[in-house]
């Protein structure tokens, strides 16, 4: 993209949304602290500045909220929306839930779901892989750790999905995505009173005996921790899943290579989570005038920090563009920074790996239907909506193995 002094960086337009590396590679080259007219905030592009600001939650503040447009319920209720003393406190307790709850040991449920799900798509020779696999996985996964109901997890995903979206017109959250919110938080409200009555073994019930330093979840933390940790761990998981996808179709030879070598799975999320993270762009609020690139953010003024183009810095990553299952690990920002490094990052890796394992013991082949690719519309998230999918299983007639067809 040449860069012109006309050049505009929206997050909520649609440009941004299908292709946001173009537009990161000339912010870090020329415009590092960038004032965004349509988000109306400052934009940090490079590596160091987003770690910087990330680690600061003096200068940077997270409590008046983590996304743009937050709802202002959640601020200072969550451990995104906190600084502290509070996040501390939260993290602490939703540590000592985390382990009650034993959500690191869930991996023969999460299997099972997978195997579940991937067993029907694939005698169906493919499907949406989003709304039939990804979706579904994530779904069940997050909603089984916490306690709700295995016939509302398609429901409880759509109203997660409602709450990440944005109108492009009036960049806010349309009427529908207020009900989503309002229905969800009703939803968790209830399932939070069945067990104060009546305890299971799930997180939801770790939660509400947590217990640090004589401190507990205070009824409004809980709930409103309850529905962050449902909308994250729903929304971030199958975004990464189907963005490793279609980066494995875009890239043959990893898919290949991949394919042949299942024990560098864990290497290849990784790197999946560098060069495609599914949470993009997230919000701070200066609490101070801070003097950065010649320029100054006001005090009171809004800044995203922008994981994607971090992970694309060419002083950071070498040929940053290129994706490569056998680069090494290093340092990226797919989970964040600082403080608010993601909690639930070992099980979101968990999900994914048993979802590459569990795809190629079955899946031969397989080609994206990609004039069919829908994305979502989200400034924070990266992911798809419907990717169409068709494969081919292991013994059947068809493609020699692992053949992928070439990218559209």
């Amino acid at each position: 993209m040449a860069s012109t002094p006309q050049f505009v960086f929206d997050p909520y337009s649609m440009a941004v949304q299908e292709d946001p590396y173009p537009f990161y590679a000339v912010l870090r080259r020329e415009h590092p602290l960038y004032w965004s007219e349509a988000g109306r905030c400052w934009a940090l592009s490079r590596f160091d500045d987003i770690a910087m600001a990330c680690s600061d939650g003096v200068r940077f503040s997270s409590a008046r909220g983590n996304v743009l447009d937050d709802d202002p319920a959640r601020m200072g209720r969550t451990l995104g929306t906190s600084d502290a003393p509070k996040h501390d406190q939260l993290r602490a307790l939703v540590n000592a839930a985390f382990m009650r709850g034993r959500v690191l040991e869930r991996e023969a449920q999460i299997r099972q779901y997978a195997q579940e799900y991937l067993d029907a798509f694939v005698q169906a020779g493919g499907g949406d892989l989003i709304q039939a696999l990804s979706a579904r996985i994530s779904a069940s996964t997050i909603c089984g750790i916490l306690g709700f109901d295995r016939a509302d997890h398609l429901q409880l995903k759509q109203w997660v999905d409602g709450l990440v979206y944005r109108d492009p017109v009036t960049r806010q959250l349309p009427e529908s995505g207020h009900e989503a919110r309002r229905a969800m938080i009703a939803y968790a409200q209830n399932t939070i009173a069945q067990r104060r009555e009546k305890p299971e073994d799930d997180l939801i019930s770790a939660l509400i005996q947590a217990e640090v330093e004589g401190h507990k979840l205070s009824p409004e933390d809980l709930m409103h921790t309850v529905a962050t940790l449902l909308g994250a761990g729903i929304e971030s998981s199958s975004s990464f899943i189907g963005n490793a996808m279609l980066a494995l179709h875009e890239h043959p030879d990893q898919a290949q290579l991949l394919a042949a070598n299942l024990g560098m799975a864990p290497q290849a999320i990784e790197e999946m989570l560098r060069y495609d993270t599914p949470t993009q762009r997230f919000h701070r609020t200066a609490t101070q005038d801070i003097e950065m690139h010649g320029k100054v953010i006001q005090s009171g003024q809004s800044v995203l920090v922008m994981y994607g183009s971090g992970n694309r810095d060419e002083t950071k990553f070498k040929d940053p563009d290129r994706f490569d299952i056998t680069r090494p690990p290093s340092r990226h920002l797919g989970f964040g920074n600082g403080v608010h490094f993601c909690l639930g990052s070992q099980l979101a890796k968990a999900v994914s790996r048993i979802f590459l394992e569990e795809w190629f013991a079955r899946v031969q082949s397989f080609s994206i239907v990609r004039d069919q690719v829908v994305r979502m519309h989200s400034p924070v998230f990266r992911g798809l909506r419907s990717m169409p999918v068709r494969v081919t299983t292991h013994g059947s007639a068809g493609l020699p193995p692992m053949h992928l067809a070439p990218a559209a």
